[in-house]
């Protein structure tokens, strides 16, 4: 191993959907063009190992990669089911290989970003990237691939976590028009648990199976519940699996500091990019690289214009875990609540962190308050 470091602009330490993403957006800004960008993954992303869905107005960059896209969703809970006009947002999903092949084919356009195929050891706070082949250094790292969820007093602790199945029918079954975003009919276990179905064409439908709770499942749990679905509610005992899933996302209002030094940048949940309160994460990380991208195209430190200030969707964020936490009242309960008294489209803009003070009200008003208030005082004692 030299021990002289390889020198370049920007090292982006991971290879997952914040570090492509960021890559995409700095190879947008003609200013960036040029710069020496290395990219550091122990992964050659040649498989599809993961599937992203989330929810927009506007073209997304990476519209090529998508699977299916739709602009009108199924809500279900035991006593309410609808399928809900959400425009002018479009539901989509994206697949990881579709994606990863996309942002792989851009780079190929440009001869001074480089792949290197490497297990990351360290980062060290002057930008030093020790992998187990090599040593490389640049002014600005962006750091996807580490990061600790601090265990603090007053904090909240969940997971998201999920086991996806893309089956496949003889006959047709489903249509693409009318997928599932959640479906609460199933047994809850005293946690929040639910299914979404989002059928591609009519013999093939990604069925997934999600929780949120303090821990995830064992494997045969998610099996077992995915099965007992597709037979009580949608009437499937013939089928064939040809891709199956699962992953665990931080649920936790716990900080994730945005940089480990003025060199070294966190980017995706590392950077705190997933919504504490959904796991939410693709959206976020791309508001995230964009800003990252902008700044460094006009000459600024890539954090700029992003220092802390009251963040009130942070706030409803922590309310909301405790409610979960606290178990006062069902949890899906607060979800029927949403759905049946607003507007989905309204919903989908408050878990966008698009919403004004008056639309945080309507939704406010909407779920049961002897049960929010109370957590809402408690949280506001921790400011």
């Amino acid at each position: 191993m030299s021990a002289n470091p390889r020198p370049y602009d920007y090292i982006i330490a991971g290879a997952g959907a914040a570090g492509l993403s960021l890559l995409c957006y700095l190879l947008e800004q003609e200013p960036l063009q040029n710069k020496h960008i290395l990219l550091l993954d122990r992964d050659a992303k040649q498989t599809n190992d993961r599937t992203w869905c989330f929810w927009q107005t506007e073209e997304s960059p990476f519209e090529s990669c998508l699977k299916s896209k739709w602009s009108a969703l199924y809500f279900h809970s035991p006593t309410f089911s609808k399928l809900l006009d959400i425009h002018p947002y479009q539901y989509k999903m994206l697949d990881s290989l579709s994606f990863y092949e996309h942002c792989f084919g851009l780079m190929k356009k440009y001869p001074n970003v480089e792949f290197r195929q490497e297990d990351i050891i360290r980062i060290e706070p002057n930008g030093t990237v020790h992998g187990k082949r090599g040593v490389y250094q640049a002014p600005y790292v962006f750091n996807s691939a580490f990061f600790k969820i601090k265990q603090l007093p007053k904090k909240h602790y969940m997971v998201q976590h999920f086991k996806g199945i893309f089956i496949k029918t003889a006959q047709p079954v489903f249509n693409p028009k009318e997928p599932t975003l959640m479906d609460f009919r199933v047994e809850q276990h005293q946690d929040c648990r639910f299914m979404y179905v989002l059928p591609t064409n009519p013999h093939e439908a990604l069925v997934e199976y999600t929780g949120f709770s303090e821990a995830e499942l064992p494997q045969e749990a998610y099996d077992q519940e995915l099965k007992a679905y597709l037979r009580d509610f949608l009437q499937l005992t013939e089928y064939e699996i040809t891709h199956e899933e699962f992953g665990m996302i931080p649920m936790t209002d716990a900080p994730f500091p945005k940089q480990q030094s003025a060199q070294v940048i966190n980017i995706g949940t590392a950077g705190g990019a997933t919504k504490a309160s959904t796991g939410y994460t693709f959206s976020f990380i791309q508001r995230q690289c964009s800003a990252i991208a902008r700044n460094l195209a006009q000459g600024k430190a890539p954090l700029a214009g992003t220092g802390s200030r009251f963040n009130k969707f942070g706030l409803y964020d922590s309310i909301f875990l405790r409610v979960l936490l606290e178990k006062k009242q069902e949890p899906r309960q607060v979800f029927h609540d949403l759905f049946s008294k607003l507007p989905a489209p309204l919903i989908l803009k408050f878990l966008n962190e698009e919403t004004s003070f008056a639309e945080d009200f309507r939704i406010m008003n909407a779920v049961e308050k002897r049960i929010f208030v109370p957590a809402a005082l408690k949280e506001s004692l921790h400011l």
